[in-house]
C-alpha cells in the first residue's frame, strides 16, 4: 500500500525556541520532527544523525554555513530520539535473542532495523516532495546513509559519510572508556544530571569544546526531547547491521562520496573510515586531525567545506 504523509508545522516553543520544529506524519505511524535551513528551492542537504542524538547535535552554524553555500539543509530527528515517534510499543531488546544473530547477516529479532530507519528518511524526502537529496550522515547516521545509497541509488545526488564503519565485523573494536559513557545514560529527567551526564560522553568521544560549549550543547538536548530509552532499540539496529560487511554493495555506488574521519575518534577506528573510502569507487578520503566522535566547533569549517565540495560536484 502507498504511504501518504502529511506535514505539520507549528512554532515549537516549548521543544526549541529558536526555531521552528516542523512534523512529517506517515501513516506507518511514524512522525518525524525536522527543521529546514536556507531556501527550499536549492538542492537539498539532509542530515542523518548518530545513536539517540537528537537533531540539535547538527549545530546551528553547521547547518547555516551549508546553507549559505546554496543548499536547503534539513536535520531531523530519527525515530525514537528528539521529538520524532517513540516506539515503546516495540519493547526493548531481547539481547540474549539477538546474539546469535550478530556478525551472520541474518535477519535478527529486532525492534526494527536500520533498513527501517532508512526508509523514513526516503519517507521525509517524498513527504516533502524531495525527488533526490544529498544524503549525509554521522555515526549511526552515517550507516544509514550508507544504506540509502545502496538500496535507493536514485534518491541520492551524493553521499557525505563521516566517522562510520562498512560494517566489517573484523575491524578494531571501540574504546571500552568511549563505549561505556555511550551505553549507560541515566534513568533521571533532572536537567543538570542530564547535562552532566551528556558533557561527559562528548568528553569521552573525544569533543575538543570547552566545558561551556558542552554544557550549552548538552542543555539544548536536555531540552529539546531526552529519550533514553529509545537508545537500546537503536543501539541493538546498529549491533546487527555494523557486524554484517557492505563492501560489496559500497562497491557499487556511482554518486559522489566523501568520507569524513577524525584520527583521534575513540568509537569508531580511522582504520574503519579509510576502509569506506577504499570502498566506494572515487571516493575522497578527508582526515580531520584531532577530531573524535563529535563535531566539535573548530572542525566545523573543514567539514562544511568537504560536503559543500562533495555536493557542488552534481551538477545543477
Amino acid at each position: 500500500m502507498k504511504k501518504v504523509c502529511i506535514i505539520i508545522s507549528l512554532n515549537f516553543f516549548v521543544l526549541l525556541v529558536h526555531a521552528q520544529i516542523k512534523f512529517v506524519k506517515c501513516d506507518n505511524g511514524i512522525t518525524i520532527a525536522y527543521e529546514s535551513f536556507g531556501r527550499f528551492n536549492d538542492p537539498t542537504v539532509i542530515l542523518i544523525n548518530g545513536t539517540s542524538a537528537p537533531m540539535t547535535d547538527w549545530p546551528l552554524a553547521f547547518c547555516k554555513k551549508i546553507a549559505a553555500n546554496g543548499y536547503n539543509v534539513i536535520r531531523f530527528d530519527n525515530r525514537d530520539a528528539g521529538a520524532s515517534s517513540k516506539l515503546d510499543a516495540l519493547g526493548q531488546p531481547d539481547w540474549a535473542a539477538i546474539a546469535p544473530f550478530v556478525k551472520t547477516c541474518k535477519a535478527a529479532p529486532l525492534p526494527y532495523t536500520l533498513m527501517d530507519m532508512a526508509r523514513d528518511v526516503i519517507s521525509l524526502m517524498k513527504a516533502l516532495n524531495i525527488t533526490k537529496a544529498h544524503i549525509a550522515g554521522a555515526s549511526m547516521g552515517g550507516a544509514i546513509a550508507q544504506l540509502i545509497a545502496i538500496h535507493y541509488p536514485d534518491k541520492l545526488l551524493s553521499l557525505t559519510c563521516m566517522s562510520a564503519s562498512s560494517g566489517n565485523p573484523n575491524l578494531p573494536p571501540p574504546n571500552a572508556g568511549a563505549l561505556k559513557a555511550m551505553t549507560t545514560p541515566p534513568q533521571t529527567t533532572n536537567r543538570d544530571t542530564l547535562a552532566n551526564y551528556l558533557v561527559h560522553t562528548y568528553q569521552a568521544l573525544g569533543s575538543t569544546d570547552d566545558l561551556e560549549t558542552l554544557k550549552k550543547k548538552a542543555f539544548d538536548v536536555a531540552d529539546h526531547s531526552w529519550y533514553p530509552a529509545g537508545a537500546a532499540r537503536q543501539v541493538a539496529a546498529v549491533l546487527v547491521a555494523d557486524n554484517c560487511d557492505r563492501r560489496d554493495d559500497l562497491a557499487k555506488i556511482k554518486v559522489p562520496a566523501m568520507i569524513i574521519h577524525g584520527d583521534s575518534d575513540p568509537l569508531v577506528s580511522l582504520q574503519a573510515g579509510k576502509e569506506v573510502a577504499a570502498a566506494i569507487p572515487g571516493a575522497e578520503l578527508t582526515i580531520v586531525p584531532g577530531m573524535g566522535h563529535d563535531l566539535s566547533t573548530k572542525f566545523i569549517e573543514v567539514i562544511v567545506n568537504a560536503l559543500v565540495k562533495n555536493a557542488d560536484k552534481v551538477k545543477r
